[in-house]
């Protein structure tokens, strides 16, 4: 998910100069470029759903939410790692990576939510570990609450949901598709890491670029961010009543590494893991670590070792 802040300053930089990109619609088809794994689809709420699901033999199973502009893709080390011991499940939101893009959809986090819940069903999943990146957190949170016979144990990732920032609540109501395009949403720098992951994740990204999928893809984007810049569920989340495990970078600069304070007070049964330069996302920042931390509360045990996998990779 690209930073916040480097939308801030696209918005402001784009106003001050009364900059207008007229992005237009186009004919050019986009090629989407192939994800990691067996592409699979479904009709949630009249909206074609693409998902990546492998473990279906395994009893239990665990579903990856990811955050705004993301896609499946930031999930791929998660994807890698569980998929022998469960059955794991991600799905492309409406209106990101492969899926849908309707413009008359609701891009909502409750809407969001039940779009989930559908493709769970859809996959014969009842109750499943829930994991949430960011806008995945706040969708993941919400389903805790609204859906709590469907969670096994929920994991928060730098969540959004709560008390947003001033500058994002100042933001959220001007942004423009034209403006959200400068943010880099669909160029190689919403991915800049250098290692081959980034480097799929960087060309998906840009492959929209002037296509027929770009406009759809960035009014959604547009959207989703006016809807969660609205949405705070602060008042409910002592309503959560699965174990929780809050994860978060304490160098975030999208959603502060403060804010985690409010989830660590609300959350009855929460445990608290913080990355180390994890920035907003790190499943994929330091996969190793977050996997490690994810494992660990899954099976009930200590996840402090963890906390050693960056000193471990450091020496080879």
């Amino acid at each position: 998910m690209k930073k916040f802040s480097l939308l801030f300053a696209s918005v402001i930089l784009g106003l001050a100069l009364s900059t207008c990109l007229n992005l237009k619609k186009t004919d050019q088809a986009w090629d989407a470029p192939p994800y990691f794994a067996l592409e699979r689809s479904t009709q949630v709420e009249g909206t074609k759903i693409v998902y990546l699901e492998c473990g279906l033999d395994n009893p239990e199973a665990i579903v990856f939410i990811h955050g705004l502009s993301g896609n499946v893709l930031n999930w791929w080390d998660q994807f890698e790692d569980f998929r022998d011991d469960y059955h794991v499940l991600m799905a492309d939101l409406p209106g990101h990576g492969k899926s849908d893009k309707p413009e008359n959809f609701d891009y909502s986090v409750p809407s969001f939510a039940k779009v989930i819940i559908g493709v769970m069903d859809q996959a014969g999943i009842q109750k499943a570990v829930i994991v949430g990146n960011s806008l995945g957190g706040a969708i993941a949170g919400y389903i805790a609450i609204n859906y709590p016979e469907r969670v096994e144990k929920l994991v928060l990732s730098d969540s959004a949901g709560i008390k947003i920032s001033s500058a994002l609540k100042a933001v959220a109501p001007v942004a423009t598709p034209d403006l959200i395009r400068l943010s880099g949403v669909t160029s190689e720098r919403q991915y800049p890491g250098t290692d081959e992951k980034s480097r799929v994740r960087a060309d998906f990204s840009a492959s929209y670029r002037n296509t027929s999928e770009e406009l759809p893809y960035l009014k959604a984007i547009d959207k989703s961010l006016a809807a969660i810049a609205r949405f705070d569920f602060t008042d409910d989340l002592a309503k959560i009543s699965a174990p929780t495990l809050i994860i978060w970078g304490n160098d975030d600069k999208t959603v502060p590494f403060k804010v985690h304070q409010t989830f660590v007070k609300n959350i009855p049964d929460n445990k608290l893991y913080v990355v180390d330069k994890g920035g907003h996302t790190p499943n994929m920042t330091t996969p190793k670590e977050f996997n490690c931390a994810l494992e660990k509360f899954l099976k009930n045990e200590d996840l402090e070792p963890c906390h050693k996998i960056i000193a471990e990779v450091a020496k080879k």
